[in-house]
């Protein structure tokens, strides 16, 4: 028992580092624009050019603008040892300068953290991954609106609740998660505690999942000029 609870944990730390190392570049391939703040966008530029340690400089200087992206960055560096010593505790006080600047990505980030990363670097605390990750579900973060929505269903990390876990799942479907989708569907079908088998609610999450992946489709093999006429 005790060994399939360490395989457990280790399976959760690494899908957890998955998660963070998948939000880091999420955010770096996404980020937008601030030509308000040039020294954020060299600081990004050299990041992307895989110059760590000039990209940390700059980043400093936009974290001392409270600049909260520049704080959720250089969370993500002290964590993964890119451009300076790995440094959990510093790592951590970062993101929580980043979540407390507002920047949703860094709640959950801590959320993750909270709960999934190896206690010899961050203590377990599940009240406040649950705390972080509603504060970066009410800020519309589908990654956490989904890691809610699973502890719910499972009764990871909190109590098991499966209509509300339905309440995050529809939050994280409108938002465009296709997999939230299939799990409405699959709960819809099934049925369970406090949530009723609904045919219409199968139909409805599984005709929107049609829809998506047709226009999906259509982005993807379509000319832009096209999908403009369409748009219009």
């Amino acid at each position: 028992m005790a060994i399939e609870k360490q395989a457990f944990k280790t399976k959760s730390v690494l899908c957890a580092a998955v998660l963070l190392a998948g939000m880091l570049v999420a955010y770096v391939r996404h980020a937008p624009r601030t030509p308000d703040v040039p020294v954020m966008e060299q600081a990004l530029s050299l990041y992307k050019r895989g110059d760590y340690k000039n990209a940390l400089t700059f980043l400093a200087q936009a974290d001392l603008m409270n600049v909260p992206d520049a704080a959720f960055v250089l969370g993500a560096m002290h964590l993964s040892g890119k451009g300076t010593d790995a440094d959990a505790a510093k790592a951590l006080k970062y993101y929580e300068r980043a979540a407390d600047g507002g920047f949703a990505p860094a709640m959950t980030t801590l959320a993750v953290l909270y709960t999934d990363a190896d206690e010899k670097y961050v203590k377990n605390d599940f009240e406040k991954a649950r705390s972080y990750a509603e504060k970066a579900a009410d800020a519309g973060d589908v990654e956490a609106q989904m890691m809610l929505a699973r502890w719910y269903e499972n009764g990871e990390n909190v109590i098991k609740d499966v209509s509300k876990a339905v309440e995050y799942y529809k939050r994280a479907a409108r938002n465009g998660n296709q997999g939230a989708k299939m799990a409405l569907v699959l709960i819809y079908q099934n049925g369970a505690k406090n949530v009723k088998i609904d045919r219409k609610e199968v139909d409805r999450w599984e005709d929107s999942i049609k829809k998506q992946i047709r226009f999906e489709n259509i982005f993807q093999n379509r000319p832009a000029d096209h999908i403009e006429k369409i748009a219009r």
